[in-house]
């Protein structure tokens, strides 16, 4: 405690408070005075209000509590996740999940913490849940942000709300009949758009490039015309292209597994069908005054409309032909031409670089059931035995 004169002739008066418990600062309160009386009686205030308790530093106050809305725990939770060596196109996906259904008032959007109970939390879920095939991974995200409030200082609840909800059933995809075709489904495959997409030279190097080598739609839609060296035949992967939640495409160097690059060899029919795109590219990009150079990406279309002409193409195929094809999506193309490889007595090893699986078991493990063709070499091979030709 003491009564300083100041040089402008005023009184500073100084009572010591308390301290920090954790910090161990001491804390101090000031007041200015005009004259010494003034500064007397104003000290001898401070002092009586510390002794009845009426003067309390801020960390001993009660902690007042405020509107907290699951948006404003949202922010603080992202500034932190955004710290914690995802990719970009991680952090960008996730973002859009929120933005596109976790912030929408249906669901969690503007909601006050404070006026959030179990019942209205299990109704916006109950109404959520089926209108979403990964609606339950969502509901995950949520639930970070849930429990990052519950951990901080801002509000008073001490229950993550989405630990006590009954989670219903979440929207089913659409079963595939086959996860890849056999050697005469690929060979119909081929067959198939080299007639559909004869008149459409991207879509037919688009979708021989993902048969015949198969890469991943990203790594296709990353491609730049100095990728490819048609001396060698060769193409070199370094970057991809990622989608976001709202389907805008950004590219991203590396890979996928974080590779920076790899490198696949490609058979003379690939570099046919690249070849006659390149030139069709050019034709067309001279046209309209935009010439492509080296740096151009080989496929321009988006990844929902590939996917929309692939549903198309299969569609008219069935209704076309006599033979019918089961429908397979893009990455079901990969799949193709993995098991292809390996049921063909391609060492595993071989065909885990070509897919680029850093672990050969990642390699087993995605094709570790036996096909056709192998289950009947088995059968073949113990009757051999049987029969004493072992």
């Amino acid at each position: 405690m003491a009564i300083t004169k100041k040089k402008n002739g005023k009184y500073q008066v100084r009572v010591y408070v308390g301290y920090d418990k954790i910090t161990g600062k001491r804390k101090t309160k000031y007041a200015t005075c005009g004259t010494m009386r003034e500064a007397r009686l104003k000290e001898a205030q401070l002092i009586t209000d510390v002794e009845t308790g009426e003067l309390v530093p801020e960390w001993d106050k009660p902690k007042v509590q405020k509107h907290y809305t699951f948006d404003e725990a949202f922010e603080e939770w992202f500034e932190i996740y955004q710290q914690q060596g995802f990719t970009q196109s991680t952090v960008d996906k996730t973002e859009q999940v929120f933005r596109l259904h976790l912030l929408k008032p249906k669901l969690f959007g503007g909601m006050y913490f404070e006026r959030m109970t179990r019942k209205d939390v299990q109704d916006r879920v109950n109404k959520f849940i089926p209108t979403m095939i990964h609606s339950h991974k969502i509901l995950g995200y949520a639930s970070q942000v849930f429990k990052y409030a519950v951990d901080s200082d801002h509000i008073l609840c001490d229950e993550n709300p989405l630990d006590h909800i009954r989670m219903v059933k979440a929207k089913k995809p659409v079963k595939r009949s086959v996860r890849y075709y056999d050697e005469h489904q690929a060979q119909l495959f081929e067959q198939g758009i080299n007639e559909y997409f004869a008149d459409k030279p991207q879509y037919l190097a688009l979708f021989t490039v993902l048969l015949r080598t198969g890469m991943r739609i990203g790594e296709a839609l990353g491609l730049q015309w100095h990728d490819v060296d048609f001396s060698h035949d060769v193409m070199t992967l370094n970057g991809r292209m990622t989608f976001l939640g709202n389907g805008t495409k950004k590219y991203e160097n590396g890979l996928k597994n974080g590779d920076e690059y790899r490198v696949i060899e490609f058979d003379k029919v690939t570099r046919q069908a690249l070849k006659v795109w390149q030139q069709q590219q050019r034709i067309v990009s001279l046209r309209v005054g935009k010439p492509i150079n080296d740096k151009s990406f080989i496929i321009t279309y988006s990844r929902s409309t590939i996917t929309q002409k692939l549903y198309s193409f299969n569609k008219w195929f069935n209704e076309n032909h006599t033979e019918q094809l089961p429908h397979l999506n893009m990455h079901g193309l990969r799949h193709t031409h993995a098991s292809l490889l390996i049921s063909n007595g391609m060492e595993l090893k071989k065909v885990a670089d070509r897919l680029g699986h850093n672990d050969i078991s990642v390699t087993a493990n995605i094709y570790a059931e036996v096909t056709p063709k192998a289950r009947r070499e088995v059968a073949d091979k113990f009757d051999e035995i049987m029969r004493g030709n072992g």
